[in-house]
């Protein structure tokens, strides 16, 4: 075989390694995307308390914060001084929050002492996997806080990310609990 015929193949190889490799890697990254007007992934978990949530079924008539957050995030805790504030105003008229807490292993005593502190009254979703939570990878959290905001009755994504912060979380939720009846 000569010379050329050998870099011929080798390229070859190498051109094939390479599609087959990005294919794998591709694939490997696909993961469900949402997005507002988007259907939210269904799930059933256990809460930090030890009681399941089967979500959105479980909010049924309520407009729910799935909140995806930890305790060691900076963002979060800012964050969280409106999410009490617009719970504690909209919780009676069917505003709910289910908590999905991304903390490390072994941080699940600090976890529920830190929700009880802050009077968190909500349930919290805590695997102590850290990026790796298995509702985040479902649900591709690259960064937190990341709130989505959900239509219990359809499980229609009403809004995500900075859509459902700050301000604007009360505005929307407000927007979305006109004709609720909480059941």
């Amino acid at each position: 075989m000569e010379n050329s015929d050998r870099k011929t193949i080798v390229c070859i190889l190498f051109t094939a390694l390479t599609a087959l490799l990005l294919a794998v890697r591709a694939g490997a990254a696909e993961k469900p995307a949402i997005g507002t007007g988007g259907k939210a992934i269904l799930f059933e978990d256990k809460t930090v308390s030890g009681g399941t949530v089967k979500f959105p079924d479980d909010y049924k008539g309520k407009v729910v914060l799935l909140d995806f957050w930890a305790t060691w995030c900076g963002p979060c805790r800012a964050e969280l001084r409106n999410v009490i504030s617009v719970y504690n105003k909209l919780h009676d008229k069917g505003f709910e929050v289910l908590g999905v807490s991304l903390d490390q292993a072994k941080e699940g005593a600090a976890l529920v002492n830190f929700t009880e502190i802050h009077k968190m009254s909500w349930p919290q979703i805590y695997d102590g996997k850290f990026w790796e939570a298995s509702l985040a990878v479902k649900y591709n959290i690259t960064s937190i806080p990341c709130p989505i905001l959900v239509d219990g009755d359809t499980g229609v994504v009403l809004a995500i990310g900075r859509g459902a912060r700050g301000s604007k979380l009360a505005a929307i939720v407000e927007k979305n609990l006109v004709g609720k009846k909480p059941r």
